[in-house]
């Protein structure tokens, strides 16, 4: 029966054939069987190009070695390794030197993989004959699963010395000369042998190629002794010799597992395995499998030692037994409490004081290496006996170690100011137990000493329950601990960005490819305006050239024969009125990342295109309407901008966004805690699901001890718990080319009309307030108080916001407008911020009056981009007018270098995201910042609350709500 697999009327096969300049190449073929004729003829090559149609059917490995195959082709070598013009030219100036140091290596290892696949996938493969194109059943050839092992002799004579190479293949030789044998790799040594194709097992090519055209090669005497130390050694040591006038000898070698106590390459102590037979040491992860000692005293003796895997295995179980445990088998260290590099050096210590005898008894040798200072490994035993004295305890406490005795009291000082390392007579320095410092403090506190012996008086006798406890007491077992290292692992910039990057922001991208490669998820919280955007599309632009430009390139996008299972595609979710800045920066900086937005009425509810493109851009609204079809698909990467978005862990944008699957996760924001804790939990949650433990265990644990009592402890808990996902770059840090920012509080006096209104309303809130409180509970009454706030507010700006019918002035409408009237005839620009729109229109009515042209964006605005970009570029308009929450996130407006805020904010991060509109890369000039503040007002307090409650945020990055859980009380004071 024909081995062939039949697709429709034709076959797939491989041929191996001759290229003129690469030597011999597999090469994918569809073949046909004529009707009553007895070979085969090629129909359709499928390098380098092939129709979508004639792939239609195939099988995995068969698709696979086509891409191998073409990526081989003289066209993409030309892309890989030519600066010529053209293919043509290319192949005509091809050198020797060139080809054998890179083109030819490259090659080898493609076909390497596609004998591979060719083995496991059962994929027929002709010999192509000179002289015809068609194909006959003898041109079939075998593909031997079984690897030829070379076997070599060697003669030592009186004259001259000589070898041969002899392959096996079981019991049967394999004749190398008189017949015909083409070596098609070097390493792996890949050859043909008649109509085989075979693997030659752990030797190189180069090595065969003399004894296909002699028997043996001739050695001169004069080179006997460097020949057989090193050459024929390594044969040896590595393969199957006959010796012929010399010796090989397998012997049992000493055995020992050597642990040595170390700094680690992170700077943290490891304890570090070696194996060592005889004098030989090796690492576990070491290929190494047998070790060759040359004696040459009475004539040569080769002593071949065979490495002892089980033995290995058997003593890193011991290891892991005690308590030990690596991440690769060569570094151990054990669980630290704290984390920190002394605590982590006496908890290895401490281990092996604990486990010496057991450790010495599974033939461990136990090694200092070069540590600073010299600290004692062996056991350190305490023994405790008492008696009854009249009214006291009198306590023989004695340390065993070294084989010396030490009273224990001597140790007193050490246990009660909380000092581990203990100066021995010797010079050895011991680390006490840690357990000593919980259990025996307070014994050491309230007894007393006589000459070396403790006394205890009778009344502390519960303390004996702990001291003389006769079961012995074990430290808890390791816990695996995620290790980052001090430095990053460097990463390729990639080639792709047009832009060039900021150092902080190229170690940004090591962070993000850092967690990648460990699976992780992480929060990019910079500042505003430090280019959390060119950091994000440089990490997906590295992962495009990665995976997806490995790929064999296409002229025409239908005819990308694997993109669509092969391309990485990211789901990039942003506020809506953000999706037009990302399109932007996207073509500005990586314009080769295919980008489809998923907006709007007219977008395709379908997942079956996403495969064609790198990113799916989309709204937080968008995606969570489609999450049904969305979740469906897997992405590389989904990443959040703005996400505290997502902050409330019960909203159904929360619930919606945690169904979504991909590879990796990424979360971007200038605020990951806007108003309580629970806003981190939120987002680290969706990049590390179960990194804080549940919401109600993380509220218990971190959020209501720190929020409420400030509990120091805990906040380094988390703190420590969070850095390692966490990456945040104030400007003040990086960006030293960023102009200094400086901020001022203008406090304005209202008018006396204006402060008359505000003494007559604020006696009215107080009033309503109260009442309320009592009729209808102070819980009910929240909104009666959030409307009374906001009308004192209001008229803390112009009493025009709270009545209409206002006749009078306002003392801050007047400041400002003296303000901005100085500043834009010196010929600057000016964002003018507040979180009343209605205040807004008064001063653009006011510019209008003045004939002074602005621009204004709230939260009905529309096309923010043309609005952004005109205020930009146009040099005769000065004055930008934004309310606080349209102008909160996504605006670059760096033509400005003064920032008004017209009225402070419960929420200190609400003016900080608008002075960052300007203050932010890009910006050439100083940048002033004025705050307008009424006196006597609501406004001061809110000031005063704002610093009050600023603890957080330094903390944790945060910006705390300062409304949230006040009692009336308290809203009272606030009101004044």
């Amino acid at each position: 029966m024909s081995p062939l697999k039949k697709i429709s009327d034709r076959a797939f096969v491989l041929i191996l054939s001759k290229h003129r300049l690469w030597g011999s190449l597999f090469l994918p073929w569809f073949i046909e069987k004529e009707e009553g004729s007895d070979y085969y003829s090629p129909v359709e090559c499928l390098s380098p190009y092939a129709s979508p149609e004639a792939l239609d059917g195939l099988s995995e490995h068969e698709i696979e070695l086509i891409q191998l195959i073409n990526s081989y082709s003289d066209r993409h070598l030309f892309r890989l390794f030519s600066r010529e013009r053209n293919v043509v030219e290319f192949t005509e100036k091809i050198d020797r030197e060139r080809f054998e140091k890179h083109i030819k290596p490259y090659i080898e290892r493609k076909i390497i993989k596609c004998f591979d696949i060719i083995r496991r996938g059962s994929i027929p493969v002709y010999r192509q004959k000179t002289g015809t194109s068609n194909l006959h059943e003898e041109d079939l050839m075998l593909v031997n699963r079984e690897l030829l092992k070379p076997v070599f002799t060697f003669r030592k004579g009186e004259e001259n010395n000589s070898y041969r190479l002899e392959l096996f293949k079981g019991d049967k030789r394999t004749d190398l000369q008189g017949n015909d044998i083409e070596i098609i790799s070097n390493h792996p040594c890949l050859i043909r042998y008649n109509d085989e194709l075979s693997i030659v097992e752990d030797i190189e090519g180069a090595k065969l190629t003399p004894f296909l055209k002699k028997d043996e090669v001739i050695i001169p005497s004069t080179h006997t002794q460097r020949y057989f130390s090193t050459f024929v050694k390594n044969i040896v040591n590595k393969h199957r010799v006959i010796p012929i006038g010399f010796d090989i000898v397998e012997i049992q070698p000493e055995k020992t597992a050597c642990l040595c106590l170390e700094m680690g390459i992170r700077n943290i102590p490891v304890l570090i395995l070696k194996f060592r037979y005889e004098e030989q040491e090796v690492f576990r992860d070491s290929t190494t499998n047998s070790f060759t000692i040359l004696e040459e005293e009475n004539g040569y003796l080769y002593k071949k030692i065979i490495r002892d895997r089980q033995w290995e295995d058997d003593r890193i179980s011991t290891l892991n037994d005690l308590g030990f445990y690596s991440e690769d088998n060569i570094n151990f260290t054990v669980a630290s409490k704290t984390g920190e590099k002394n605590e982590e050096l006496y908890s290895i210590i401490e281990w092996l004081n604990e486990s010496y005898d057991e450790l010495s008894a599974e033939g461990f040798a136990i090694e200092k290496g070069s540590l600073d200072k010299n600290y004692s490994l062996k056991p350190i035993k305490l023994d405790i006996n008492y008696e009854v004295v009249n009214d006291w305890f009198d306590l023989e406490a004695v340390v065993r170690i070294n084989g010396r005795e030490i009273p224990f009291i001597r140790f007193r000082k050490n246990i009660l100011e909380g000092k581990r390392e203990y100066v021995d007579e010797d010079g050895s320095v011991l680390i006490l137990p840690e357990e000593w410092f919980a259990r025996y403090s307070e014994l050491l506190e309230l007894g007393s000493t006589e000459q070396d012996r403790l006394r205890l008086h009778k009344q502390h006798f519960s303390l004996l329950g702990d001291i003389l406890d006769t079961k012995e007491c074990k430290s808890c077992p390791a816990l695996e601990k995620l290790v980052i290292p001090d430095s990053i692992p460097g990463v390729e910039m990639p080639e792709g960005m047009d832009i060039s990057m900021r150092d902080y922001q190229k170690e940004g991208l090591k962070w993000m490819v850092f967690l990648q490669d460990n699976k992780l998820g992480g929060c990019l919280a910079d500042d505003m305006g430090l280019g959390k955007t060119i950091q994000t599309l440089a990490l997906l632009q590295l992962n495009k050239e990665k995976y997806d430009d490995a790929l064999p390139e296409q002229s025409d996008h239908k005819q990308q024969l694997f993109t669509s299972q092969t391309r990485r595609t990211s789901l990039l979710i942003v506020p809506a009125s953000l999706i037009y800045n990302w399109e932007n920066e996207i073509k500005r900086f990586t314009p080769r990342l295919r980008t489809y937005s998923y907006k709007g009425n007219q977008r395709k509810k379908s997942t079956r295109y996403f495969p064609d493109y790198d990113i799916i851009l989309s709204s937080y609204h968008t995606v969570r309407q489609d999450i049904d079809l969305i979740s469906k698909f897997k992405f590389h990467y989904i990443v959040l901008d703005e996400s505290q978005v997502i902050k409330n862990p019960a909203s159904q944008l929360y619930k919606a966004v945690s169904r979504l699957q991909s590879d990796h996760k990424l979360v971007l924001t200038g605020t990951p805690v806007e108003n309580s804790l629970t806003d981190l939990w939120t987002q680290l949650n969706f990049v590390n699901t179960g990194l804080l433990g549940s919401l109600s265990y993380f509220k218990r644990e971190f959020a209501v001890p720190i929020e409420k009592d400030k509990a120091e402890d805990r906040e380094e808990r988390l703190t420590r718990l969070i850095k390692p996902f966490i990456l945040r770059r104030t400007k003040e840090e990086v960006a030293a080319d960023l102009p200094p920012m400086m901020e001022n509080t203008v406090f304005c006096d209202m008018s006396e009309d204006q402060f008359k209104r505000y003494e007559e309303e604020k006696s009215l809130v107080r009033n309503s307030i109260l009442e309320n409180a009592v009729k209808i509970g102070e819980e009910k009454s929240a909104l009666i108080v959030l409307q009374g706030l906001m009308k004192l507010r209001q008229i803390s700006n112009h009493p025009l916001l709270a009545d209409p019918d206002y006749k009078s002035d306002s003392g801050k409408f007047d400041n400002v407008l003296h303000d901005i009237e100085a500043v834009i005839s010196e010929g600057h620009k000016i964002l003018v911020f507040s979180s009343f729109v209605r205040h807004l229109d008064l001063f653009a009515r006011e510019f209008e009056t003045r004939a002074l042209k602005y621009s204004m964006l709230t939260g009905s605005s529309t096309n923010r981009g043309k609005i952004v970009e005109e205020f930009q570029n146009d040099k005769n308009n000065s004055l930008f007018l934004i309310s606080l929450k349209a102008g909160g996130v996504g605006l670059n407006l760096t033509a400005a270098d003064y920032v008004f805020i017209l009225d402070p904010w419960w929420n200190p991060s609400a003016e900080l995201q608008a002075l960052n509109r300007a203050h932010r890369i890009g910006q050439n000039k100083s940048v002033f910042v004025k705050r307008y503040i009424s006196t006597y007002s609501i406004e001061e307090k809110i000031v005063n609350l704002q610093k009050r409650k600023s603890r957080l945020a330094e903390t944790f990055i945060s910006t705390n709500n300062p409304l949230k859980e006040m009692e009336v009380k308290d809203i009272l004071d606030l009101i004044g």
